[in-house]
């Protein structure tokens, strides 16, 4: 008893407190980690590790068991930390996908060793390595799925850097395995997407992104009809249609079939003018017939310029290199995009160039349903004016915003007449080569009517790799989700539409962006001012510098000549330390807040915590002495 006692003297309440919660720290977290399957708390802004009503949608429709094999070199993973942490999340996940169906989906872990069977089995199913050490060994981290009637799925290197996508990579392989058969997406193509080896063009990494899910046919645009077993067809940028393949097309959608179409007034992306490679061969494409007939136009002489979306682009004025939203190029995120369509829903940021202005015609019996828009800060700029490369500055100077919101994606669904009221075009049933074997012949009658089912893009440039892809391939916007969404709609295999554009990091600094408006607004006019006045004094210098300009032969006037040129180097300095002070202010306030928020994320958050916990001390130091003294009393009342 009295060495019980003799403890409680010198171990104080508070640190006595302190020792228990330890222990009970330390034990909660034994029992987790032996009794508790992978407890996880998601705390990504996107739940990317919280299983999607998609990827249990799919989990749930497995009739037939996959098997998932991971492919791992375990010393080299545990070596590198970003690597190990991955892996984790990796099995986690997976095992997760096992529990949730129920075992249908059955997964094991390979170590590879150098040179052993298990590397064998790996590099047969294709999956990369990477050398080690200098003796040759190679470590691994991909993944094999198979199903009961041997079809493959890989992943050949599970890149940490796809971690934002990795419950999308991993449904996409079960559903893969689930449904084996490839729908064919038939792409009638204007922008020589599928590269030129002659000319040294590779093909787009938009066709890798949909050979993923599809099988890809190249239809050309004189071509006479669409191939059969068709699931969707993909116009980009036609420019030289032909009539029997947009009769082809017509007939297609009024039957049942649909279509992914992109036009544009400004396909900056296409191939370029051989006689002048700063222009498009083709800049501008519509389809007016098949357009109309579907209840809406793009006019081809018209460009969507927005200057809340517009992009950062370096520009020229006169001499000077000058930074500035250029207009016609937009950064789609937010509101702009359709919360209520499955295909954009989910997606974070696209880019689009040079867009167009969808607009539904008076009388259209067909349902038009924007997927994307503008802000009402917009306006419709001239073609030529855009294709001429103009000075962002001034663009800027002369918008004049429509107070009205341009659709750049739309959805046409409904009733719709045939754009050929008068029978199929002349030759429409001629093969456009003469060697080439006849079409298959008609089925029927021409359709007049039917219910059609397209989705209409203005900018063909979003297919572009620079508005898809890095160097690397990895993913930079949500143009390629878009698409394999807009795709996967068309085509009724709705599955995976739900995970994708997730992933990408889209938070906008909206504060910082209006202050940086608020500041060119402000300073823009001053700096163009002072940016002619600059221009014109060092014309005027360069003038009377120049050694064969008459300066007669009078001392007097070549002195006041000399006075006249000091006069200006003056004022060109003056002129120079004022446009540098506008230049400077335009990013003061800026810097102001840039320099507050690192404050607030360096010391006052950390002091934040250390006086909630001085706090929390004082509090439960409070309550400590309330009840002792309690006792106390009630010691004495006894």
């Amino acid at each position: 008893m009295a060495n019980t006692s003799s403890l409680s003297r010198r171990v104080s309440p508070p640190v006595l407190s302190i020792i228990l919660a330890v222990l009970l720290f330390l034990a909660v977290n034994l029992f987790a980690g032996v009794k508790l399957e992978g407890p996880r708390l998601d705390l990504t802004d996107q739940a990317l590790f919280t299983l999607s009503d998609s990827t249990k949608a799919v989990l749930a429709s497995i009739d037939e068991p996959v098997t998932i094999r991971v492919y791992k070199t375990s010393r080299f993973i545990d070596a590198v930390p970003g690597l190990a942490t991955h892996a984790a999340q990796v099995s986690e996940l997976l095992s997760t996908f096992q529990q949730v169906s129920g075992g249908k989906v059955h997964v094991e872990t390979i170590d590879v060793a150098p040179f052993s069977p298990e590397e064998d089995d790996a590099l047969a199913h294709g999956l990369h390595g990477f050398n080690l050490n200098a003796q040759g060994e190679r470590g691994y981290f991909g993944l094999v799925g198979t199903n009961t009637v041997d079809t493959v799925e890989t992943i050949d290197f599970l890149d940490p850097a796809r971690a934002a996508f990795l419950q999308y990579d991993l449904t996409r392989i079960v559903y893969r395995l689930v449904h084996p058969d490839e729908p064919q997406v038939a792409v009638i193509d204007g922008l020589s997407m599928f590269g030129a080896a002659a000319e040294g063009r590779q093909p787009w990494a938009i066709l890798d992104v949909l050979a993923q899910d599809y099988s890809i046919k190249q239809v050309a645009q004189n071509a006479t009809s669409i191939p059969p077993n068709t699931s969707v067809v993909l116009i980009a940028h036609p420019t030289q249609m032909s009539p029997a393949m947009q009769y082809a097309v017509d007939q297609y959608v009024l039957g049942g079939g649909t279509a992914l179409v992109f036009v544009d007034p400004d396909a900056e992306a296409s191939p370029p003018n051989m006689q002048n490679p700063n222009m498009p061969q083709n800049p501008a494409s519509d389809l007016p017939a098949l357009l109309g007939a579907w209840g809406v136009k793009v006019d081809p002489t018209k460009v969507v310029g927005d200057r809340k979306m517009a992009l950062q682009t370096v520009g020229v004025s006169g001499n000077t290199r000058v930074v500035a939203n250029y207009v016609p190029w937009l950064r789609v995120d937010g509101d702009a995009f359709s919360k209520d369509d499955p295909v954009t829903a989910r997606l974070e940021v696209m880019r689009m160039s040079s867009a167009g202005a969808i607009e539904t015609l008076p009388g259209a019996t067909t349902k038009v349903t924007p997927l994307i828009q503008t802000t009402t800060d917009s306006m419709l700029i001239d073609q030529q004016l855009i294709l001429g490369h103009p000075n962002p500055n001034q663009l800027l100077d002369d918008f004049k915003p429509s107070g009205q919101r341009q659709v750049l994606a739309a959805r046409i669904t409904g009733p719709a007449k045939t754009a050929f009221p008068d029978g199929p075009p002349k030759d429409a049933d001629k093969p456009a080569d003469p060697d080439a074997p006849p079409p298959p012949a008609p089925t029927g009658p021409q359709l007049k009517t039917g219910n059609v089912n397209v989705i209409l893009v203005s900018d063909s440039d979003m297919l572009a790799d620079t508005h898809i892809v890095d160097e690397q391939g990895h993913p930079i916007s949500s143009n390629g989700d878009f698409v394999l969404n807009a795709v996967d709609d068309l085509a009724g295999g709705k599955a995976l539409i739900g995970l994708r554009g997730g992933g990408l990091a889209n938070r906008p600094f909206t504060t910082i962006e209006a202050m940086q408006q608020k500041a060119e607004n402000t300073y823009r006019s001053t700096e163009q001012q002072l940016t002619q006045q600059l221009q014109d004094a060092q014309q005027k210098l360069a003038q009377l510098q120049d050694p064969n300009a008459p300066d007669g032969s009078d001392p007097a006037s070549a002195s006041r000549t000399q006075d006249t040129i000091n006069d200006y180097n003056a004022k060109i300095v003056s002129l120079r330390r004022q446009l540098r002070d506008v230049q400077l202010a335009l990013r003061s306030e800026i810097d102001q807040l840039e320099t507050r928020i690192r404050v607030i994320d360096i010391a006052l958050m950390p002091v934040l915590v250390i006086l909630a916990a001085l706090a929390l001390a004082l509090w439960r130091r409070y309550r400590l002495a309330r009840y002792m003294a309690g006792l106390k009393t009630a010691t004495k009342a006894g």
